[in-house]
């Protein structure tokens, strides 16, 4: 419940539990019109409360009690697996991410996690240019995540490696199996700058 919502009611219960007393307390004074006035205006106050609180409040649980599973909902696997690389325990995320790839073997983002986890928190550069090589090679993946993969396994043996020609190489790869592709336009800007470089 929101904190407006619990204004609104406490706001509704003081106003009514006044005009309760004030009623009792003046009820026999009043002429029939009168009367009649403060009946009607409890009236519409009372659908109010039943239209605004009432109401809402029977919607959230009828909806709850159909739509919602009856046992209390798990965590989400990647929320899990990235809990434990903030607790440190990155072995322990890895397996939760290798979990989540076996899982969904057309989805990149636990690929890259183990692979990040690897390079920079195990440094072991070694690993993940091995997690992203046998990913490469286990799937046939769609245009941009492969190509998003190759990227970054090009940018780790360009900066980590420092072995160039296996960087160009990669490169290379990109031109030639999506040729025509911004991809492609990309592969080759990289190239041009390598080539500044050397």
């Amino acid at each position: 419940m929101t904190n407006k919502r619990l204004i609104i009611i406490n706001a509704l219960i003081g106003t009514t539990v006044f005009l309760i007393w004030l009623i009792s307390s003046n009820w026999d004074k009043w002429e029939i019109g009168t009367k009649f006035v403060v009946t009607f205006f409890v009236a519409v106050s009372l659908g109010l409360f039943v239209v605004l609180v009432i109401l809402p409040i029977l919607g959230d649980r009828i909806g709850a009690f159909f739509f919602s599973a009856p046992e209390a909902m798990e965590a989400d696997a990647t929320a899990k697996a990235a809990a434990k690389v903030s607790q440190g325990d990155y072995e322990g995320a890895i397996k939760a991410y290798q979990a989540i790839a076996e899982d969904e073997p057309e989805n990149r983002f636990p690929i890259f996690e183990i692979a990040k986890i690897q390079h920079e928190h195990l440094r072991d550069i070694d690993a993940s240019i091995k997690t992203f090589e046998e990913s490469l090679e286990s799937r046939e993946w769609p245009e941009n995540d492969a190509a998003a993969i190759i990227f970054r396994l090009q940018q780790i043996y360009l900066e980590d490696k420092q072995d160039e020609e296996h960087s160009k190489h990669l490169l290379e790869m990109v031109i030639e199996k999506f040729p025509e592709t911004r991809h492609s336009a990309n592969a080759h800007h990289r190239l041009n700058e390598l080539k500044k470089i050397g």
